[in-house]
């Protein structure tokens, strides 16, 4: 049921995902989607012992440590585009970090606690 929920809840954010269960108490995600321009992204976070809570925080930990300069400016760098693309570059990874914030708030809010009824409904 757990990943089930996980995978609907990244579907519906426009992500997909597969999953792969590790050493029986870690399951990795990998987290696949195009930026804005068309290119594939991929991101990985681990979920352990079955707690969706873990696993937001491992997508945070991501969102935390992404630099989309950086990142962008290695790209452009790697891939031969050079400058010339480093403004759209980086406007994509910026829409990724966002894309994996809603994410994360996404997941975090399917597997909040059910909130209890308002003191005037108890009646």
């Amino acid at each position: 049921m757990i990943l089930q929920t996980i995978i609907q809840v990244a579907a519906q954010c426009g992500w997909s995902v597969t999953a792969n269960v590790r050493d029986g108490n870690i399951t990795s995600f990998d987290f696949r989607r195009n930026t804005e321009s068309g290119v594939p992204f991929c991101f990985s976070a681990d979920m352990t012992g079955s707690k969706p809570t873990s696993l937001v925080d491992d997508i945070l930990s991501f969102i935390d440590a992404f630099q989309p300069d950086i990142f962008a400016r290695q790209w452009c760098r790697i891939s031969g585009a050079g400058e010339s693309r480093y403004a759209q570059t980086l406007s994509d990874m910026d829409g990724i970090r966002t894309r994996a914030w809603l994410l994360a708030i996404d997941l975090s809010e399917a597997f909040a606690a059910p909130r209890p009824s308002p003191w005037y409904l108890w009646n």
